[in-house]
């Protein structure tokens, strides 16, 4: 009995051994499990040339053998997957009672050879490709991929391994989150950073034989086909003034190496496309991994985004070791365009890259002392002129005699005869006249003086009336205020001025600064738009030549403050020679608006520099707002010219400033057509109250009882229609009407077609202003029988060819904000002067030039009248 139960306990173990052992090995049933290839002699998979290797299947399970000398154990996720031995090796799966089991296939590949297989969930393939080390001196690896039957449910993944450094991707390619699909991608290529480049804490030995694993897998179930391929790029490295064309898409990045001559400091990366589909330039060190995929591109060094070119200058010593330009198609055009899209396009972009010199140091030297003499020569012409008018000063003609000199005063009060003026121009008694004028009250000089306390007529209301109201009016009937109290009233231009200019500035030079920060900082050059291809970096600034350019304006603002202040000088000589010159003869000489115009000259050098730190939508209101206050004060300075008595106050001009530079700002943020329309009516409105203070020398008044005004006025003209068609003041209403129809044809424009460069049009509306007043005057200057001298004439020659020429290069756009980074670096151009200056730095040179002129033209026009009286001097 014990025998038998022995039998029988042994006879059962033997059982459950046999069951369990068939749980391990295999399913009995010889149908194929779920999922997994048919076993069929057919379906036996099919080794491309250069592969050795078989496999075998069996009704025990898949047994995958393969004839290769290979020593080592075969593991995915830590579990062994089969035993592989030397000649022979065999791969068991292994069961995990869940799903499945998955097999791992290794194969040996061989570079330039397309391997060609089928694969599922069940099973994952290893393909091993060794080469020596040596070959990366100047070749790198490219690994492509392929599966046209991939889908993102079941996407086929791929990890590329190397001795240093782990790659991977999916098929189909997966664009960025938050982006539209245009186009699915089953063939990806990636270049493979060269393992000698990765940087580690430990810097061991590499192997001479390197070995790379293409690891292929996938979660479906049913059958994908799929291609590898691993092939050399035998151009990997750029030469100096070499082309490299090459195609890019989505999925197939490109990047090459470059490394600096000895004798090379400075290169500029030129990339231009055939297409505009959107991509991105990049510069990295040549340090591994490599940013080369959508997602991860912006993590280099610095990067643009491009439609048909791009360009980005790099420094040897911010990259002693060479770099990597890196070249991305992106999935979509909204980075380039915002809205547009490509549709129903394969986004294939052809490349052109070139890697160029840029200028040396010697160059880069000369073309800054090229500028600089460049504004040396106008000061030396400055000297010239200064030596040839101290010979003039000493050959001056004797003036002619006015009716309002002490001798012809005199004289009148001896016969009994009381001088006048046919026009209303008053002459006192000899008596008064000669104990007031040697005797004439000194104002101290004080520059805190407000300008309430010095802007005081002694004349009553009605008296201003009288002179002002007359249908010919001359200069002496508007210069009865003293001399000095004009004087002090017109130095607080200079001084608010200075002040607005400090408070402007500081906040600005702290923005600029922040922006190249970010910029360097980032990396990301979309911030900034310059003009790429003529863009020389000065330490941290990476535009140096626009904003060295502008130092013409500083300079010139410098020569035209010392040209008035010599000006000044010679004019209190003469004045204590001769008090009357100062009082009756000439235009009154008052050059605080002078000091201020040449003090805007300089700042407006000053904040166009902080504009070209780094230009854009934002900050390009700092580079004409100094042009409006240019604009403002000249005119007030041609208006002041022939009415000193009465010219807008110093807080009235900056404040109408103030108001422009904020309109200036909404236009910029908020240019909608509402704003455009508001704006528009605000803009007529204005220049229908301007008009009537200048029609009626600021004796007319915007008050309650305007209307009741208006209307008595109406009653009275309208009892004669030959009145309404013959005004009072002839030459006025003729500029008036010029002036208000080209304002009317510019608000009516802006309305229409509400441009985006608000700044620049409200720049325009000052200018246009300027020249149909300067033109005005020099006209009735010229109808009133007065004459230009030489001087003038030149300069007005000048500057109408300086700024004829400076518009022109300034219409030749080599970058503009109002479009896209990507589409505005579609204007870049090389340089065109010294290797050094583009067209926009010829028009800061040239610009500043012909304002200086412009403001010589003012200073000197009336030199004419210096010794006529002021009673013949007509107003208009």
């Amino acid at each position: 009995m014990k025998l038998e139960k022995m039998v029988t306990s042994f006879a059962a173990f033997v059982v459950v051994v046999c069951v369990v052992s068939c749980g391990v090995t295999g399913s009995t049933d010889n149908r194929d499990a779920p999922g997994t290839l048919p076993h069929h002699p057919r379906h036996t998979s099919h080794i491309s040339s250069g592969i050795q290797g078989h496999v075998i299947s069996s009704p025990k399970g898949s047994q995958f053998m393969r004839n290769a000398e290979l020593g080592r154990n075969v593991t995915y996720n830590g579990v062994s997957r089969g035993s592989i031995h030397n000649g022979t090796g065999v791969a068991y799966g292994v069961d995990t009672g869940h799903r499945e089991a998955i097999h791992s296939v290794v194969l040996e590949g061989k570079f330039g050879e397309h391997i060609t297989k089928k694969i599922n969930e069940t099973f994952e393939y290893l393909i091993e490709f060794t080469y020596n080390v040596t070959e990366l001196e100047s070749q790198a690896v490219r690994v492509t991929v392929s599966s046209l039957r991939s889908s993102n449910t079941y996407p086929l993944l791929v990890v590329v391994r190397q001795q240093r450094g782990v790659l991977s991707w999916q098929l189909p390619l997966e664009p960025p989150p938050n982006t539209r699909v245009l186009e699915k991608y089953y063939t990806v290529s990636h270049t493979l950073c060269p393992v000698k480049n990765y940087k580690v804490t430990y810097q061991g030995n590499l192997d001479m034989t390197q070995r790379l694993f293409v690891d292929i897998s996938t979660s479906s179930p049913t059958n994908l086909n799929f291609t590898v391929t691993a092939e050399f790029l035998t151009r990997f490295h750029i030469d100096l003034h070499a082309d490299m064309v090459f195609d890019v898409t989505p999925s197939q990045p490109m990047f090459y190496e470059f490394k600096f001559p000895e004798n090379v400091d400075m290169v500029l990366v030129k990339v231009i496309a055939e297409d505009d589909f959107c991509a991105m330039v990049a510069i990295q060190n040549i340090t591994c991994p490599v940013f080369d995929s959508e997602e991860n591109v912006q993590y280099g060094n610095y990067y643009q985004t491009m439609t048909y070119q791009a360009g980005i200058t790099v420094r040897k010593v911010d990259y002693p070791e060479g770099l990597y330009v890196v070249v991305v198609v992106l999935s979509t055009d909204e980075a380039c365009s915002g809205s547009f899209q490509h549709v129903y396009r394969t986004r294939k972009k052809t490349i052109t890259l070139t890697i160029e010199e840029k200028i040396t140091k010697v160059e880069y030297l000369g073309a800054i002392f090229a500028g600089l003499g460049y504004c040396a020569l106008f000061y030396a012409v400055a000297m010239i002129l200064g030596c040839i008018s101290c010979i003039r000063e000493k050959r001056k003609q004797p003036r002619a005699r006015s009716l309002m000199d002490d001798s012809i005063l005199a004289t009148s009060d001896e016969s009994g005869a009381h001088g006048s003026s046919s026009y209303g121009a008053v002459a006192g008694n000899a008596e008064t006249n000669k104990e007031e004028q040697p005797h004439l009250p000194r104002i101290p000089s004080d520059s805190s003086l407000d300008e309430d306390d010095i802007d005081m007529l002694t004349d009553a209301e009605s008296e201003k009336d009288v002179f002002r109201t007359k249908t010919f009016l001359y200069v002496s009937d508007l210069a009865r205020k003293d001399m000095r109290v004009l004087t002090k009233k017109s130095q607080l231009y200079i001084w608010g001025l200075l002040t607005v200019g400090i408070f402007y500035a500081v906040p600005v030079i702290q923005l600029v600064i922040t922006y190249q920060k970010v910029l360097d900082e980032t990396g990301n050059q979309d911030l900034c738009f310059y003009n790429f291809w003529c863009a020389h970096p000065l330490g941290p600034l990476t535009d140096f030549n626009h904003i060295f350019s502008n130092i013409s304006y500083i300079l010139f603002g410098i020569l035209f403050i010392t040209m008035c202040a010599r000006r000044n000088h010679q004019h209190k000589l003469a004045t204590k020679v001769d008090y009357k010159i100062d009082k009756y003869y000439g235009i009154p000489q008052h050059f605080g608006l002078f000091y201020a115009m040449g003090g805007s000259l300089i700042m407006e050098g000053f904040m166009s520099a902080c504009y070209h730190i780094c230009p854009n939508n934002s900050n390009y209101q700092f580079d004409t707002s100094f042009m409006y206050v240019i604009s403002v004060l000249s005119m007030l300075k041609i208006y002041q010219t022939r009415h000193p008595d009465i010219n807008a106050s110093a807080s009235a001009t900056y404040a109408a400033l103030a108001a422009a530079v904020l309109l200036g700002v909404i236009g910029v943020l908020s240019g909608t057509l509402l704003f455009w329309i508001i704006f528009g009516f605000i803009h007529v409105i204005s220049c229908l109250m301007l008009s009537c203070q200048i029609y009626y020398m600021g004796r007319w008044k915007l008050d309650v009882g305007v209307l009741k005004r208006f209307k008595t006025w109406f009653l009275s003209e309208i009892s004669d229609c030959r009145q309404i068609c013959q005004p009072m003041y002839c030459d006025r209403m003729v500029l008036l009407t010029l002036g208000n129809a080209a304002n009317w044809g510019l608000a009516i424009y802006g309305m229409v077609s509400t441009p985006r460069d608000f700044a620049s049009y409200l720049l325009i509306i000052f200018l246009t202003n300027l020249l149909l007043y300067i033109a005005f005057y020099i006209i009735m200057k010229l109808r009133h029988g007065e004459r230009l001298l030489l001087q003038p004439v030149v300069y007005m020659v000048l500057c109408a060819a300086g700024w004829g020429t400076a518009v022109y290069f300034y219409t030749q756009h080599t970058t503009t904000w109002e479009l896209t980074p990507a589409h505005s670096r579609q204007y870049n151009k090389e340089c065109v002067l010294l290797h050094f200056y583009d067209t926009h730095d010829i028009w800061h040179f040239l610009s500043a030039g012909a304002m200086f002129f412009g403001f010589m033209l003012l200073l000197t026009l009336d030199d004419d009248l210096s010794h006529t009286p002021r009673e013949k001097i007509p107003v208009f």
